[in-house]
């Protein structure tokens, strides 16, 4: 990796790692005061709705907008400024569509009709975040391809030590409302702070002159949008039809627990995606605007280190478990009772942590290569997995819904890896499926490890647990800090620290 990569990886590792350790104190918070309640599930059912139209829009349109231009615009910044306006506009229109469309829902969700004004309430909070939620996924990338890494990382720490703070003062009052609020104060924040140095002249809305040079570049990156926006719908409709199945078919609380283990075995995960894959997709558009070649090289070396990091970290995180679960939320109406559950779906979800962190490589790697329609088959063919195994064994086994989230990410990071492999070269398929399935049988006797362990410990004190742990810890970080030295990642801050010690 190169070393200006290195620096910037670093910078949004700790600015992520820091958003989704908020992330987690909100979760915290939230099963201190609610446990495993019916209006978590409510409140995780409100959002995703929202969440789906925002990401349908945004999420594809900032990748979009740094990927390419077909010609120079007409005046800076006059481009994006359109392109944010008219994303803006589906947005908007899809959710007033969703809103007056709410009562007939209901039946589809089977929430009582003395919990409809709160799940109401509370859609309508969210349907309102999307504005900002939008407008600074867009802006995003745009920020990291002007190199305004530091300016992003510090503007998301303000937003988000905010609106925990908003929940602190607001919990006792208004209880879960004060979570919704807390996401639409983090996201207006973010917005205003994105817009200082993303150089967006609004003057440029009402120049018909800029319209006319840009219509035919907004077309392109339109359909682009569009067809992205279709595969992200696919993505998060079946995590509405996870939360959806929960609220139906399994006991109130569930859908609270698996929140809680998703949110937890996707932080590492999220650190990744958004510190590592966010600079090296920069890297890969400039290399595959420059040379080919240089860009498959460095698509392959990429892939082999996320691999094997992926891994180590997949390992830790299942040895930790326990840990974690415990740690991390028993406390207040969060008891023993909900510890195995939730311990239980993250062990799960776990075992998919390396093929999603692959997936997410491959599928980015696709939006440089142009590959729309292999992407958009292959999330059909993984939506397709996870809602067969949930529909056909929610009834009959435990803990189907993480089992086919897991399988589905399984099967789409292999899936990925032929369609990719078919443009640059990588090693055999056959390799790396044998890696993927040695990775995930580890990971399952880890679980059944867990399972088997738990009770002999459970009943211990948090402080003894996590004295009892602290030599384990010590040990992962000195092996994770040889890992990054053996990779070629030199931390400048732990540079003199020589581990392990040269030879004289």
């Amino acid at each position: 990796m190169k070393q200006e990569q290195v620096r910037n990886s670093g910078i949004l590792i700790f600015s992520n790692l820091f958003i989704n350790l908020s992330s987690f104190l909100r979760q915290v918070i939230m099963a201190y005061f609610l446990g495993l309640s019916a209006q978590v599930d409510l409140l995780l059912l409100a959002m995703i709705v929202p969440t789906i139209i925002q990401a349908m829009i945004g999420g594809g349109a900032g990748e979009i907008l740094v990927i390419k231009r077909e010609k120079k615009g007409l005046q800076e910044g006059a481009f994006e400024t359109i392109f944010i306006f008219i994303c803006l506009i589906p947005v908007i229109i899809l959710g007033g569509i969703y809103l007056v469309s709410l009562n007939g829902l209901l039946p589809f969700f089977d929430i009582e009709t003395e919990k409809y004004e709160l799940f109401r309430n509370l859609t309508i909070i969210f349907l309102l975040n999307m504005l900002p939620g939008t407008f600074t996924s867009i802006l995003r990338p745009h920020l990291y391809s002007k190199g305004l890494y530091g300016f992003y990382a510090r503007g998301t720490i303000i937003s988000q030590i905010i609106g925990l703070a908003l929940i602190l003062v607001m919990v006792k009052n208004f209880g879960i409302y004060a979570f919704a609020w807390s996401f639409f104060a983090a996201g207006m924040i973010n917005a205003v702070w994105f817009s200082f140095k993303a150089g967006i002249p609004l003057k440029a809305l009402f120049s018909g002159e800029v319209w006319r040079y840009e219509l035919d570049q907004l077309a392109l990156m339109m359909k682009r949008v569009f067809s992205l926006g279709l595969q992200t719908f696919i993505n998060y409709f079946a995590t509405f039809w996870e939360r959806s199945l929960s609220v139906k078919y399994l006991a109130p609380g569930y859908l609270s627990s698996l929140n809680y283990s998703k949110t937890l075995s996707e932080l590492p995960n999220a650190v990744l995606l958004s510190s590592v894959l966010t600079t090296s997709y920069i890297e890969q558009v400039k290399l595959h605007k420059e040379d080919k070649k240089l860009f498959a090289d460095y698509t392959a070396r990429t892939l082999a280190f996320l691999t094997k990091a992926g891994f180590l970290f997949q390992l830790l995180m299942l040895v930790f478990a326990p840990l974690l679960i415990i740690l991390i939320f028993r406390r207040g109406k969060f008891d023993n009772d909900a510890v195995y559950t939730t311990l239980t779906i993250f062990n799960i979800l776990t075992i998919g942590f390396l093929p999603r962190l692959i997936m997410n490589f491959f599928s980015r790697t696709m939006y440089i290569l142009g590959e729309y329609k292999k992407l958009l088959f292959s999330i059909i063919m993984k939506f397709c997995v996870q809602m067969g195994l949930m529909i056909l064994l929610i009834t009959s086994v435990n803990h189907a819904i993480p089992f086919a989230i897991t399988a589905g990410f399984l099967f789409i990071s292999i899936l990925l890896y032929w369609f990719v492999g078919k443009s640059i070269k990588l090693p055999d398929l056959k390799g790396f499926i044998l890696k993927i399935v040695a990775v995930s049988l580890v990971s399952t006797l880890l679980l059944a490890l867990h399972t088997w362990s738990l009770p002999l410990y459970i009943g211990r004190s948090n402080l003894i647990l996590f004295l009892i742990s602290l030599p384990f810890i010590f040990i992962s970080i000195i092996i994770v800090l040889s890992f990054l030295r053996q990779n070629g990642v030199e931390i400048k801050y732990l540079e003199r620290i020589k581990w392990p010690p040269k030879k004289r």
